[in-house]
């Protein structure tokens, strides 16, 4: 399975468990909505006051993972790395059509306040429970994105 397929399927998997650790090295998960998936990683928001914001800020890493279930099919991806704040405008680009921005965020300075994220270089792994197939994954600016099968 191609990293651009694993992608696609992250991003409709809709939401994520994002998890990061704080400065005392305790750890804290939180449902993110995933903005969009794709080769060039994984962006998604969130405010600049939030406890979420300042740990990523600390860190530069995050952890994710995400489950889907559709009839017999259940699929976990999971993805750890680095992530960095992008410009303002990739949240109009990216997530205009998203309606989701509008009802976490309803007001226009909410909006222009918050702050878009990318995953853009990590580890990855995808696993179909019920067929067993898995792989691991990279997704990287120097490097193309790569999979690989696994037993």
């Amino acid at each position: 399975m191609e990293v651009k397929e694993i992608m696609r399927i992250l991003e409709e998997m809709k939401v994520a468990v994002f998890a990061t650790v704080d400065k005392d090295g305790l750890p804290h998960a939180r449902h993110i909505h995933l903005g969009v998936a794709n080769e060039q990683g994984v962006f998604f928001m969130t405010g600049p006051n939030t406890q979420f914001h300042e740990q990523m800020m600390d860190t530069g890493q995050v952890a994710v993972t995400a489950m889907a279930q559709e009839d017999y099919l259940i699929q976990v991806i999971r993805i750890e790395g680095r992530v960095r704040p992008v410009g303002p405008d990739l949240l109009h680009a990216l997530l205009k059509d998203n309606p989701y921005v509008s009802y976490v965020y309803p007001t226009a300075q909410e909006q222009q306040d918050v702050q878009v994220f990318q995953l853009y270089e990590g580890k990855g792994f995808y696993h179909s429970l019920t067929q067993g197939h898995k792989y691991v994954f990279s997704i990287g600016d120097k490097q193309s994105p790569t999979s690989r099968t696994i037993v």
